[in-house]
């Protein structure tokens, strides 16, 4: 009777102690392990238990965000440097027509005098293939009729606007270093710099002075193209981005059967079969010089 007469003090006590706000003490374990707790968990990471599979699955969940403004700049501003591409050498396709047609000039010189306006028409086609692209696709997107919203502003281009993104990069990017191959050779020739001086002094000078024009423009056609190639993200070359478009370009003509795509394919070929052609005839009458 003692025995249950002490356990029921005890907790009336306790109750009646509960209700004027008294508590019991707690241990020191308690409180210490109740406080970790506490400051363990941060409210991110509370909002991050809310989501279905926690917090990575919140860190993974994409953002998307309306990137109309975005494709709009891009087609509009890449046709202001290609206007100048275009501009440039369309002007220099037109000169030293008159050492074209000289028969005496040396084989060196005739070499790159052909590399210059083969060069000088590829910069020509390519910045206006840019221009024409460029001034369609935008005018694509102000048609609207698409979905605006991605992760990133590249992944809205490449799932709307696929082959004009990939065609207006790559075919700017081609002139651009046939731009470059175009002022190289006439800096050559402009300066006669392929030809013999009139002493041996002024040889030497000659081919010092192009070849140091030779190298400055090397490398830095070289050091763009080492940074185009790190930032393609797609493909680990220009290479590898050309035969990406090139199979694009084939299923557009072959396999969705459009005519004008199929005649451009056709006429692309007989270029490069002339262009071949021209230039074994070349090689073929140095070697006959060489041997008579």
């Amino acid at each position: 009777m003692k025995s249950f007469a002490s356990i029921a003090i005890v907790f009336l006590s306790c109750t009646v102690g509960a209700a004027s706000g008294f508590h019991l003490p707690q241990s020191a374990t308690t409180t210490n392990s109740a406080s970790k707790l506490s400051m363990s968990i941060s409210p991110s990471s509370i909002s991050g238990l809310l989501v279905r599979g926690g917090a990575a699955a919140a860190a993974a969940e994409p953002v998307l965000q309306n990137y109309y403004g975005d494709a709009l700049g891009f087609f509009g501003g890449i046709r202001i440097p290609a206007s100048f591409l275009a501009g440039s050498s369309l002007a220099a396709m037109f000169i030293f027509k008159t050492k074209a047609d000289d028969g005496e000039l040396p084989k060196l010189e005739r070499r790159v005098l052909g590399f210059y306006h083969l060069n000088s028409l590829l910069a020509f086609l390519l910045s206006l293939n840019t221009i024409a692209t460029a001034t369609v696709a935008h005018t694509a997107v102000l048609h609207g009729r698409f979905d605006k919203m991605a992760e990133t502003a590249y992944m809205l281009m490449r799932r709307e606007f696929g082959y004009e993104f990939i065609t207006v990069r790559w075919s700017f990017l081609c002139s651009l270093f046939c731009f470059l191959g175009m002022i190289a050779s006439r800096l050559l020739i402009e300066f006669d710099l392929l030809k013999k001086g009139i002493n041996d002094g002024d040889t030497k000078n000659k081919r010092d002075i192009g070849l140091l024009v030779v190298c400055s423009l090397g490398a830095l056609a070289t050091h763009l193209l080492s940074y185009v190639n790190q930032n393609l993200w797609c493909w680990h070359s220009l290479i590898g981005m050309t035969i990406y478009l090139g199979k694009i370009i084939i299923k557009r003509a072959f396999v969705e059967a459009r005519p004008l795509q199929i005649v451009s394919v056709g006429l692309t070929a007989a270029s490069a079969f002339y262009v071949t052609k021209l230039g074994l005839r070349e090689m073929r009458g140095e070697t006959e010089d060489v041997t008579s």
